[in-house]
């Protein structure tokens, strides 16, 4: 088959296609998935794969055998530092170390509910030890510790399981040796990734002969910066079977000299176990669109409990005697006096530290995050901005109804364009249960220019608009924004609110030299202040929209239909100095199409007009600006044009834009095999736009991303030629 594909592409190579044609068909060629190319049917061992195949058969009946549980589950975990130098004390809050201890522990009870196919409800409900923070348990371990070993993915969707089918495209299978226990026979089955990915694992499974089931796992990878190691063991045919009963869990941290080791260990204690599913049954859980349990873990306060005797007779593992050490350590530093210098002392280094490193911290209800004044991850690189750095502030407020008040104010320094951009947003929610919310947002967007400006141009130059010779930045363009938003019916949203523009003309010396002369009636309408009222009104419809209640707030997570929305806008002239009369009309809709096995197609397509326009008005569109900070479609990077000069978004009255993005683990980097262990997606782009002045833009794109960063390669089209070529790169990490 892959012959057939090159030569396809050799073909097309060589017909007088235009090259922008063979550069979408090269995109469209490479952006198939290789695994179905290059990959063999099996591994190299006959016998394992004949077990794997019967493995596969079942799984996708003993993926529905249990069909809800509840369990109260034990976890006990240690953590020793090996290795450390002076970084060790700017790590992050993310990597939830105690700076203080090299030698800590940690112990929780957490109640599970379980519900197929992978809706999981975990409870902490008691936790004790010498570092008791529990983000650790709460953030990392938990992903661990429950997974249905028959889901194509597992840990938190994150890595691709070898039990599944087509798992040949992915792994290499081994037999090793057979063990008799409880009167079966388990068969040791070595699994190797094909290529190297954080998105494989490498170990062994074990197989019950003749069961074709599960017993246990013993596996490794890298989560994060993180090395980890788990091995499961699952019930044999009897009371537990199928479920996990009990844990062991280890991860490594190396990073920049730094070496943290962390131990778990969990154990199951079932309280009820219901197997089997009917068609009703089925029928009446594909019908929920409440998925509040699905994944969720739930920790209000902390709830911590030091009594000794409650541990001893909750505690299925008992304590090492180093862990008891560790405890008994613990106590005696808890029972010294704390010098008050010592705490002066390390108040000042978390203030100075918090100036470089992500800061985040919960009091009570209020929570707390702060990017860093001197963070070097809150950089981004594109062509058109350069180097741009931000700021993020967010506190939130919970209180006791719901409710909540949150501001979360950003600024941002474009070094390309020497531009301050900032938004200042305060948003109460008051009917958290019906996404009931009040916004408030003060802030500037890109220089923008008139419409009347346009006109006057065209007039004096007959020839088609140089735009980038003109540089139309005549205003500076600040806004104040109130809307409410309320859902009507689940899925249903509508807001209503009020907007008011200010456009400031830029002080002539500041104006860059034109290459045309202007008349001067254009120069009087640029030295003219604009000011905008414009109420707005808008609907968003999402049909069969999954939902989470999270305490008492709503939450959407997904459906299978797409979102359309829809905004109307009248600018009304005499209020509050406004001179506008115009309206505006944008509509759009957007999904994001699972293709399984971690490989998904997002599209967005939107249109936009200003109609009835009576008066001057400036073609600021909603749905169709300039994004000045990397953040759209989870990634930093897809959703947006990457090269299209801000000019442009000003430029005509209508646009119809279309942007799609294909992700998947492994793309193209799967041919370099020693690259993809780092690279978790790679993203085939794709983006179109229609304006009058600007008839056919095209942008097509590639790129790459991990837990560390996004960063792609874009090629423009301007009627299906060559246009311009640029780079973009925006970190993702914290």
């Amino acid at each position: 088959m892959y012959i057939k594909v090159f030569f396809g592409v050799n073909y097309i190579i060589k017909t007088g296609f235009t090259w922008a044609c063979k550069l979408c068909f090269l995109l469209f060629v490479f952006s198939l998935p290789f695994e179905n190319v290059f990959a063999k049917k099996g591994g190299e061992d006959t016998f394992a794969d004949s077990v794997m195949n019967r493995v596969f058969e079942r799984s996708e009946l003993y993926g529905k055998y249990i069909v809800e549980y509840n369990s109260r589950t034990y976890i006990k975990g240690t953590t020793s530092v090996l290795r450390k130098n002076f970084l060790f004390r700017f790590a992050p809050d993310y990597f939830s170390l105690d700076k203080k201890n090299d030698n800590t522990i940690i112990e929780s009870i957490a109640e599970i509910h379980f519900q197929a196919p992978n809706n999981f409800t975990q409870k902490i409900i008691a936790v004790n030890g010498t570092n008791i923070g529990a983000d650790d348990i709460s953030r990392r371990v938990m992903q661990f510790l429950n997974i249905n070993v028959y889901n194509p993915t597992s840990f938190n969707d994150e890595i691709l399981m070898p039990t599944v089918k087509k798992a040949f495209k992915y792994y290499r299978f081994y037999y090793e040796s057979d063990i008799d226990t409880m009167n079966y026979k388990i068969l040791k089955i070595r699994i190797e990734p094909r290529i190297k990915s954080q998105k494989l694992l490498a170990g062994y499974i074990y197989v019950v002969d003749k069961l074709w089931a599960i017993a246990r796992i013993d596996v490794e990878g890298k989560w994060d910066f993180s090395e980890f190691h788990v091995k499961t063991s699952f019930g044999l045919p009897e009371k537990n079977f199928l479920v996990p009963t009990e844990t062991e869990l280890f991860f490594r941290l190396k990073l920049l000299g730094n070496e943290v080791v962390n131990s778990y260990s969990s154990r199951y204690d079932y309280t009820f176990i219901k197997k089997y599913e009917n068609e009703a049954e089925k029928k009446k859980i594909s019908m929920r669109y409440d998925l509040s349990d699905h994944f969720n873990v739930e920790l209000d306060t902390l709830p911590v409990v030091k009594d000794s005797l409650f541990w001893e007779a909750n505690r299925p593992i008992p304590l090492t005697k180093r862990e008891q050490d560790l405890y008994d350590q613990n106590e005696k530093e808890e029972q010294l006096s704390i010098d008050t210098s010592v705490v002066s002392r390390k108040r000042s280094w978390n203030f100075a530290k918090g100036i470089i490193i992500p800061k985040q911290f919960q009091y009570n209800a209020t929570q707390f995050r702060y990017s860093g004044l001197l963070n070097p991850l809150k950089l981004a690189y594109s062509k058109l901005d350069g180097i741009v750095y931000w700021q993020q502030l967010k506190l939130n407020k919970t209180l006791d109804s719901g409710q909540e008040i949150n501001f979360s104010p950003n600024i941002g320094f474009v070094f390309e364009r020497k531009e301050v951009f900032f938004n200042i947003p305060l948003k109460y929610l008051f009917a958290p249960g019906q996404m009931g919310r009040i916004e408030f947002s003060l802030g500037n967007r890109n220089q923008s220019y008139n419409s009347k400006i346009i006109d006057e141009i065209q007039k004096e130059i007959p020839d088609s608009i140089d735009f980038e010779d003109l540089n139309l930045k005549y205003y500076k363009h600040y806004y104040v924004e109130l809307m409410g938003r309320y859902e009507l019916l689940n899925g249903f949203l509508g807001h209503l609110g009020v907007d008011y523009h200010l456009y400031k003309p830029i002080k002539s010396e500041e104006r860059l030299e034109l290459r045309y002369d202007l008349t001067d009636d254009i120069e009087n309408l640029i030295d003219k202040n604009y000011k905008l009222f414009t109420p707005v009104i808008g609907l968003q419809w999402t049909p069969n929209q999954y939902y989470r209640i999270n305490g008492k707030k709503k939450e959407y997570v997904g459906s299978f239909f797409p979102t359309l929305s829809a905004e109307y806008a009248r600018g009304i002239s005499g209020i509050l100095g406004s001179n506008g009369n115009y309206e505006r009309l944008e509509m759009d809709i957007q999904q994001n199409i699972s293709l399984g096995l971690l490989r998904s197609v997002q599209y967005y397509a939107g249109a936009g007009i200003f109609t009835n326009t009576q008066s001057i008005y400036f073609a600021d569109f909603h749905k169709f600006t300039k994004r000045n900070f990397p953040q759209s479609w989870d990634d930093g990077i897809g959703g947006v044009f990457q090269l299209l000069d801000s000019y442009w978004y000003n430029a005509s009255n209508s646009y119809v834009q279309f942007h799609a993005m294909y992700e998947a683990p492994f793309v193209v980097l799967q041919l370099f095999r020693n690259v993809t262990k780092d690279i978790f997606k790679e993203r085939i782009y794709l983006s179109q736009l229609y304006t009058p002045v600007l008839p056919c833009y095209t942008e097509l794109g590639y790129g790459v991303g991990n837990y560390i960063f996004n960063m792609g390669v874009f090629v423009s089209l301007n009627k299906g030629e060559y246009n311009s070529f640029g780079f973009k790169f925006a970190f993702e990490l914290f």
